[in-house]
């Protein structure tokens, strides 16, 4: 699938041109560029609650999509696949997450199957498949198992360092000024900061000195010589660290250089006097580019060595830049890469309130700025201030804006975009020297395949193949309602062997239900096989890059007894009694029932057949409010404006009530406006519920009563009943007219985050690594105000915000509640 777009051209402010001359040109490079960037690309984030977790606890993830291009949400694809790996790229858990309007939200469960150390979580897409840019999401996290790990000791590193000493452009070229970024390491992988470093030449000459950032970054000017060994003396420790500088430096060549102030930047394109007779009125060229927009430049050397020009800021892309040269041959010789923070729309909370409830906190948060008529969505993780278990590496900016154009992985790559200011922007400027080339790989462009592989996926499909002989001028087949996909008539023709179904969202523990129409709508089990698209989740190939976040943490209580929910084993058990036994062995059965499902198990027994007639009446017994006016049947979550056996005229199908609606029904309609429940017969949804009309009870086996309507879409809006016949009643078993078919592939359904329950609430653990809440979707209203509550905390905690609006905005914010100064 291809979606074209329009190449737009970046304006350029051409500054001044202190030698040779600068045009807009075309050659091999522009098309074949726009040809490998005229597909769409998507960008996969998760907003994990945290990144370290105990076993037994639960890993919440909200999911976001976007369109890399505009950095809007992507409506594109509603199927993601997420995946955890353990250290051996062994698939230990996996989903497959419905994604609307560009979010989607589940969790994963820190099981038996996890044992203490680093694992990786991936989200990607079918399309994304298709390219060798990281476009999907990967971040390594951290699972500490009590059994195994008694305590959590620090993790050491060792005095020693590796420093990597990188050109900018990626060449070293004699006779010019280069500059050198600098990368210093500990042996964990983590960059060290503040470390000073001098450059010595030729007999021990001290050329320059330096000093990195607090992540081990900076950079040094160095007039490069041939036949010349460079050596650096970094100091750490109170120990001296000697290192070659390892760069050959080029006796020919050309370079990019760039510099930049607050509204431009200047980009120089440098060759050497031994050089110019080469490059003299060869063709070069410029690229400008970042994924999207694109300019060519010719580039041609006269009788002087350096070209510059100057790039207005505003004029540039939003985020990553990307500047390669080419030569005459259309060879890519050097690259560089510069971020661009003007246009890039970051929303804050302009106000936080907490108040006090009996035993809850209620939240309030105020984005004035956000766009009411677009949709958007905040997830919000709630953990204590002191905690060391949330240490990502990026957040929802960094991974949107700079990851996807870079091919290393990038520590503490969120740093960048908090609190910005001119310092961060020149610090960024500094990491994307030590980057070299971007993401995108020239010999992939050039040789890229003219058809894609993989397509956008849309829910899943299904091939339906007929086996039986089909004699009749057309056949319908009935797909009955599954998951949050409503029921669908496919009409055969004679010679037709098969027959698709698009666009299905099945749900976990779903099946799939097809059933032969006959002429008089009676329906009868079909004979067909079912092939499904995609049947399984596919496997990440591409290459990933990615730190493990920083473990630096030390605790000296016995995990074992710092939480609750690891213990849940070890509870006695008390001697059964014969009563025990009978309600053991119901709960058993309802606990079973109800894995993978929202709504509550009620078990039809025995004293309920004796005391309840009717379905209707074991409902109304149940809470709910049945209306089985004028023949009809429909379920209400028991309002108390709707009385059992009402005048409202509803139908056979349960619909909304007619324009004649009594009082009770204007009530309804107009002060409580509720609509009928979405009532499931044997997991086929009753377009006409009159049926249940005077059920008998003795025909039911049990009932899942679902308030929320959760897992069901738009269908669930006002709530789900499911009813499920009891084997060897009086009536047949509704599941036999249609044929059941088991799905390989579903999606996962949404549950609700589970909150560990600790043995304290204010010791070094529970502030270290507890989790206080986790908040996966919250939309503001046309004010931009989000609410939500929180138990009560006893400490002092932190909101951790992310989020997108559909107008390109994005949210990343943390904010301390001071209990102290509310309570």
């Amino acid at each position: 699938m291809n979606i074209p777009r329009p190449i737009n051209k970046l304006f350029l402010f051409v500054l001044m041109i202190l030698t040779g001359s600068l045009a807009v040109g075309q050659n091999d490079v522009l098309p074949t560029y726009q040809n490998y960037t005229e597909d769409a690309r998507e960008v996969a984030y998760l907003h994990l609650n945290k990144s370290t977790y105990v076993k037994g606890e639960a890993i919440g993830f909200t999911a976001y999509v976007f369109d890399k291009k505009d950095k809007k949400p992507s409506n594109l694809t509603t199927n993601l696949y997420v995946s955890i790996e353990d250290k051996n790229d062994k698939t230990i858990a996996k989903k497959l997450i419905r994604i609307m309007d560009g979010v989607g939200s589940n969790t994963f469960v820190v099981d038996s199957t996890f044992t203490s150390g680093y694992y990786t979580i991936k989200a990607y897409t079918n399309w994304m498949l298709n390219f060798t840019e990281q476009n999907h999401y990967v971040e390594s996290i951290r699972i500490i198992d009590p059994e195994s790990e008694k305590y959590i000791e620090k993790e050491t590193t060792a005095n020693q360092l590796d420093a990597q000493f990188l050109p900018e452009s990626g060449h070293l070229l004699h006779g010019v000024m280069n500059t050198v970024g600098v990368v210093v390491k500990d042996n964990l992988g983590y960059g060290v900061p503040n470390i000073e470093g001098t450059v010595f030449g030729k007999n021990d000459e001290v050329l320059t000195a330096f000093k990195t950032n607090k992540l081990g970054i900076g950079k040094f000017p160095l007039f490069a010589e041939i036949n010349t060994d460079y050596r650096i003396k970094l100091n750490y420790g109170n120990k001296d660290f000697n290192f070659n500088l390892n760069q050959r430096t080029e006796k020919k060549g050309v370079i990019i250089s760039l510099n930049r102030n607050k509204s431009k930047v200047f980009v120089s394109i440098v060759t050497n006097t031994e050089s110019l007779d080469l490059t003299k009125n060869k063709g070069y060229s410029l690229l400008w580019h970042n994924g999207d927009k694109s300019t060519l430049m010719d580039v041609n050397f006269t009788d002087n060595a350096t070209v510059t020009i100057g790039i207005e800021l505003a004029s540039a892309s939003p985020g990553v830049n990307i500047l390669t040269l080419f030569n005459e041959n259309n060879q890519p010789i050097a690259e560089r890469l510069f971020f661009n923070y003007e246009g890039i729309n970051m929303l804050k909370s302009n106000e936080i309130s907490a108040s006090k409830t009996k035993d809850s906190v209620a939240v309030a948060l105020n984005f004035k700025n956000i766009d009411a008529d677009a949709l958007s969505n905040i997830s919000i993780s709630v953990l204590p201030e002191e905690t060391i278990s949330y240490n990502k590496h990026h957040n929802i900016v960094s991974y949107l804006y700079l990851q996807p154009y870079i091919n290393g992985e990038i520590e503490q790559a969120k740093y960048y975009f908090t609190d910005i200011d001119a310092k961060k922007q020149f610090e960024l400027d500094n990491l994307l020297i030590t980057q070299g080339w971007s993401s995108y790989n020239w010999n992939t462009l050039f040789n890229a395949p003219e058809r894609l592989n993989y397509t956008f996926e849309q829910g899943i499909r299904y091939k339906v193949n007929i086996n039986s002989q089909n004699n009749e001028p057309t056949s319908s087949y009935l797909m009955h309602a599954v998951g949050e996909t409503d029921p669908q008539v496919f009409n055969v023709n004679k010679n037709d062997k098969s027959f698709m179904i698009d666009n299905v969202f099945p749900m976990e523990n779903d099946r799939l239900y097809l059933s032969k129409v006959k002429s008089n709508d009676v329906l009868e089990s079909a004979k067909l096989y079912v092939q499904s698209f995609p049947n399984a989740i596919p496997k990440l190939s591409a290459k990933s890059v990615y730190l493990n976040p920083k473990f630096d943490y030390n605790i000296s209580t016995s995990l074992n007894n710092a939480i609750q929910f690891e213990k849940l084993n070890d509870m006695q058990q008390l001697a059964e009694i014969t009563v025990s036994t009978r309600v053991s062995k119901t709960k058993t059965r309802i606990q079973k029932l109800g894995e993978h499902k929202y709504g509550k198990i009620k078990i039809v027994e025995e004293a309920d057949r004796m005391s309840f007639g009717t379905l209707t009446d074991y409902l109304h017994f149940l809470g709910l409010t049945v209306d089985e006016s004028d023949g009809g049947f429909a379920l209400f979550l028991g309002y108390s404006g709707l009385k059992n056996n009402s005048t409202a005229n509803y139908g056979a199908s349960g619909g909304t009530p007619s324009s004649s609606s009594s009082s009770a029904d204007n009530m309804i309609n107009n002060e409580v406006k509720i609509r009928p429940m979405t009532v499931f017969l044997d997991d086929i949804q009753l377009v006409d519920q009159s049926m249940l009309n005077q059920y008998p009870l003795n025909n039911v086996d049990y009932v899942e009563i679902n308030r929320t309507g959760m897992g069901n879409g738009a269908r669930g809006a006002s709530g789900v009943v499911k009813i499920y016949s009891y084997y060897g009643s009086d009536l047949q078993d509704n599941r036999k007219t249609g044929l059941g078919v088991d799905l390989p592939l579903a999606f996962s359904v949404e549950k609700k985050f589970y909150v560990p329950k600790y043995q304290y609430y204010t010791d070094d653990f529970y502030k270290q690594y507890g989790t206080v809440d986790w908040k996966p979707k919250l939309i503001p209203d046309a004010n931009g105000n989000i609410k939500f509550s929180i138990a009560k905390p006893k400490v002092p905690v932190t909101l951790y915000i992310e989020g997108i609006v559909n107008d390109g905005s994005v949210i990343y914010e943390e904010k301390t509640i001071l209990l102290d100064s509310h309570f």
